[in-house]
């Protein structure tokens, strides 16, 4: 079905298997429709585009209360097949672009396109229903407007009047009940279960490890913070390796490997009270509650 674009039109199309959501905007002068205003947020000054990704857990396409937001999921803004800018959801599932990343177009038709990509979120995951019920557009301000379509793309098209008025694009995410994960591991774990680790040989910061000597350094965790480091860095990577959700976790093992990079390898005698830990830590904690299952996966059994 294809709706007019001051409505958000959209070639709409649902799959067995999700691949990707998106959202595309026009931003140009003389447009003929402003944004909507979400009931989760509005745009800043300076902002062009916001909003909110969030787990729909029933799948009715709305933000109901008690729904989460989705943190570390990134969004992907591209204008035709080139990639212009990249944002990452916060802790509460906000994510925004400014005028600078998004300019405006002048040229009538052309449009930015927002992507989240569903295979990297936890097994299963799949596009909310958009403007809900049945593409009504009634509860805009509360409603999913990421469409999925067949070909893994899905689409809308706003326009907007200028670089000041912020527009609101909101992504539900719904992970069908019955779809298990092999939950997450402690250190501990890893440790004493080498025939449990998904590959022989792992890269932390940048320098492969094989398994047993990844082991050996899991079980020779001391002052040295590289060591800290690479306790929760190992278990959360092989965590996300067996199958877990990484939505909360994928940017900070990201983080943890360039620490690494930086700071590394392991046994560099990194000080607790040096700056490089200041930054290291808040990674450590992070990446512990995961393999904890205190995040978006849960605990192996």
């Amino acid at each position: 079905m294809n709706r007019k674009p001051e409505s958000g039109g959209a070639l709409c199309g649902r799959s067995s298997r999700v691949l990707l959501s998106s959202v595309a905007f026009a931003l140009a002068f003389g447009a003929m429709s402003a944004g909507t205003v979400s009931a989760q947020t509005s745009c800043g000054e300076g902002l062009v585009a916001c909003g909110f990704v969030w787990n729909d857990m029933n799948d009715n396409g709305l933000q109901d209360a008690g729904e989460p937001g989705l943190a570390d999921i990134t969004v992907s803004a591209y204008r035709g097949s080139d990639l212009v800018a990249l944002a990452t959801t916060d802790s509460g599932g906000l994510y925004s672009f400014t005028s600078k990343q998004l300019p405006p177009l002048t040229q009538p038709g052309d449009f930015y396109q927002l992507v989240i990509d569903a295979t990297v979120m936890a097994t299963g995951t799949q596009v909310s229903p958009s403007d809900a019920p049945n593409h009504s557009n009634v509860n805009d301000a509360i409603d999913s407007d990421g469409i999925d379509s067949g070909t893994g793309l899905s689409q809308a098209f706003v326009t907007v009047l200028d670089v000041f008025t912020g527009h609101v694009v909101d992504f539900g995410f719904f992970t069908p009940q019955g779809v298990k994960y092999p939950g997450t591991g402690t250190p501990g774990y890893w440790k004493n279960h080498p025939l449990a680790w998904p590959v022989s040989s792992i890269k932390v910061g940048g320098i492969w490890y094989t398994e047993q000597k990844a082991i050996e350094w899991l079980g020779n965790v001391g002052k040295d913070k590289t060591t800290t480091m690479f306790s929760s860095l190992v278990p959360a990577m092989l965590n996300v390796m067996i199958g877990n959700p990484s939505s909360c976790i994928a940017s900070t093992i990201d983080a943890a490997n360039a620490w690494m990079a930086t700071y590394g390898p392991v046994g560099s005698n990194v000080a607790a009270s040096s700056p490089a830990w200041v930054i290291g830590e808040p990674l450590h904690q992070q990446m512990d509650a995961y393999n904890n299952g205190l995040l978006c996966a849960p605990h192996r059994n």
